[in-house]
C-alpha cells in the first residue's frame, strides 16, 4: 500500500508539476504571442514592400491578360460581322444582277403569228411559231420583230439595197422605207423615227421594234402572256384600204374667226388691256401647218429637229431652273394668258418645263423606265411610256407646249384647284387646249396632266374646246383629210 501510497502521490505531484509548467509554458506561450503579433508590423514594414510590387506586378499582368483577351474577342466578333456582311452583300448583288439581267435580257421569245387565210370559201386562222433569241429579239432594251413574213402576207413586196429597204404594197401606193442600222422611216411620204434602229439578221430578215408595228398598222394587234411577257401573240387582221394609221399631212389655210360659227358675236371682253398681244393668239398665217402637227406615238419628231425661234419666258418659275422657252407666237400668246390670270386672282402660275431638246427627253424617259422598272419589270417601257413621253414622241421638244401649275411639283390635283380650272376654261381663247383630258387617256395613250397646255391657236382652239375633243380626235376629224 505505502508503496503504492508513495506512488500515487507522487505520481500526483509530478502531473501537479507538469501542469504547472504547461501553465507557465502556455502563458510564456499567450505572452511570446501577443509580443509576436505587436512586433509583426515592424517585420511587415520591412518585407510587404517586396510582396506588394510582386501582386501589383502580378494584377497588371492579368489585368494586361483581360484586356488582351478582350481585343481578341472584340476582334474576332468584328471579323465575323465583316465576314457575315461581306456574305450578305454579295448574295444582293447577285440577286440584283441577275434581276437586271434577266429584266434587260429575257430568255428566248417565243412570238404566236395568227394570219387569216381562205380555205375552201371560208376564212381560217393558221397560227406560226416563231423562237427568238434573246440578242435579236430584245435588242436595245426593247422587243424587236422580223417583218418580211407578214409585210409578204400583207401584198407587200421588198423592194431596195442593203442601205435602204423599201416595202411597197402592190394593191394601193402605200409603202414605208427604211434607213438601216437607223433610226429614220418614212411612211407614205411622211418621216417616222422608230424607237430604235432596223437592222439586218444573218438570214437578212430585216428587225425592227415591235412598238413600230403597234403604233403604225391599222390591222396588227399583240398581247402580252400575262404569266410570261416572252410570249407574244400577233394578230394579222384583214387588210382594208390603208395599212398604215400615218397619212400625209396636207397645207392648211388659216380660218378667220369672224367667219367660224362657233365663235360668239359678242368680242371676248379681258380684264386687262391686251390688244397688243391678241395678234398671237393665231399663228401666221403662212406657216399654220407648223403649229397644228400632231405629235404622240405614231407621229414623231425628228432627233435632231430644233424649233427655230425659241424665246425665253418670262414667268418661268424663279426656283433656280434654268429660264424655259417656247416659239416666239406660243410664248407671246402665253405671255397674255397668265397676264390675264393674274387680273383673275390667280398670281402663283409659274411655268415649270417647256422645251426639252430629243437628248433632255430621253434622261426623263430612262429615268422613269428605271423607277417603274421594280414593279413592272419588262414591261416598264411600256407604263414609263403613259407617264413620260417617249423620246421624239413628246410635244415639248416642239417648243409649243408648256407646263405650268402653283404646286411644288406636277400633279393631277391641279385639275381641281380653282387655278386649274380656270386655266382649262379660258385657255382657248388665247390659242391654247388642255392636251391630256381626263376623259381622253384611252385616245392620247398619256395619262390625266391638267397641268400641260398645247398652243394650235385660237380657232382651232375654239372648236377643240366647243367640241369636247382631244387634239388626236379633232385632228383625224378635221385635219387629217
Amino acid at each position: 500500500m505505502s508503496k503504492n501510497g508513495v506512488f500515487l502521490y507522487m505520481n500526483n505531484n509530478q502531473n501537479n508539476q507538469n501542469n504547472q509548467n504547461r501553465n507557465n509554458r502556455g502563458g510564456s506561450n499567450y505572452y511570446n504571442y501577443n509580443n509576436h503579433n505587436q512586433r509583426r508590423p515592424a517585420q511587415n514594414n520591412s518585407v510587404n514592400p517586396t510582396k506588394n510590387s510582386r501582386r501589383k506586378a502580378a494584377e497588371r499582368q492579368r489585368r494586361a491578360r483581360r484586356r488582351t483577351s478582350a481585343l481578341v474577342k472584340f476582334g474576332f466578333r468584328f471579323l465575323m460581322f465583316l465576314i457575315f456582311f461581306a456574305l450578305i452583300s454579295a448574295v444582293f448583288a447577285a440577286s440584283f444582277f441577275f434581276y437586271i439581267t434577266r429584266t434587260s435580257a429575257p430568255s428566248n421569245i417565243l412570238y404566236t403569228v395568227n394570219t387569216i387565210e381562205i380555205e375552201k370559201n371560208k376564212e381560217k386562222t393558221v397560227s406560226t411559231p416563231l423562237l427568238l433569241s434573246n440578242d435579236i429579239g430584245f435588242a436595245n432594251r426593247q422587243y424587236y420583230f422580223p417583218i418580211n413574213g407578214i409585210m409578204e402576207k400583207m401584198d407587200f413586196i421588198l423592194a431596195g439595197d442593203k442601205k435602204e429597204i423599201s416595202f411597197i404594197r402592190t394593191k394601193s401606193d402605200e409603202y414605208v422605207k427604211f434607213v438601216m442600222n437607223s433610226t429614220a422611216a418614212y411612211i407614205n411620204d411622211e418621216e417616222y423615227h422608230l424607237s430604235g434602229p432596223s437592222f439586218y439578221d444573218k438570214d437578212n430578215q430585216i428587225y425592227v421594234p415591235l412598238d413600230f408595228l403597234q403604233n403604225v398598222f391599222e390591222n396588227l394587234t399583240f398581247s402580252f402572256d400575262e404569266k410570261n411577257k416572252n410570249k407574244i401573240t400577233l394578230d394579222v387582221g384583214n387588210i382594208g384600204d390603208s395599212c398604215f394609221k400615218i397619212r400625209k399631212i396636207k397645207k392648211l389655210e388659216i380660218a378667220e374667226e369672224s367667219e367660224a360659227p362657233y365663235f360668239s358675236s359678242d368680242p371676248i371682253h379681258f380684264k386687262t388691256d391686251l390688244k397688243e398681244y391678241e395678234k398671237y393668239f393665231n399663228p401666221p398665217a403662212d406657216s399654220i401647218s407648223e403649229y397644228l402637227v400632231l405629235i404622240n406615238q405614231i407621229n414623231p419628231l425628228e432627233q435632231d429637229y430644233i424649233p427655230p425661234d425659241l424665246t425665253d419666258l418670262a414667268d418661268t418659275r424663279n426656283d433656280g431652273r434654268a429660264v424655259q422657252q417656247m416659239r416666239f407666237w406660243p410664248a407671246m400668246a402665253l405671255e397674255a394668258f397668265l397676264t390675264e390670270a393674274r387680273a383673275n386672282g390667280f398670281m402663283n402660275v409659274t411655268v415649270t418645263s417647256a422645251y426639252r431638246s430629243y437628248e433632255y427627253q430621253a434622261q426623263l424617259f430612262d429615268a422613269e423606265v428605271e423607277r417603274v422598272r421594280p414593279v413592272h419589270g419588262d414591261n416598264a417601257a411600256a407604263v414609263a411610256a403613259t407617264l413620260v413621253a417617249y423620246p421624239g414622241q413628246s410635244e415639248h421638244q416642239s417648243g409649243l407646249c408648256t407646263d405650268m401649275h402653283n404646286l411644288a411639283a406636277a400633279g393631277q390635283n391641279f385639275g381641281e384647284t380653282s387655278d386649274g380650272k380656270w386655266l382649262a376654261e379660258n385657255a382657248h381663247f388665247f390659242g391654247f387646249i388642255l392636251r391630256y383630258p381626263q376623259n381622253k387617256t384611252d385616245v392620247t395613250g398619256i395619262q390625266y396632266e391638267p397641268w400641260h397646255f398645247r398652243y394650235v391657236g385660237r380657232y382651232h382652239a375654239t372648236k377643240m374646246y366647243d367640241l369636247g375633243l382631244c387634239f388626236e380626235e379633232y385632228y383625224e376629224q378635221y385635219l387629217n383629210k
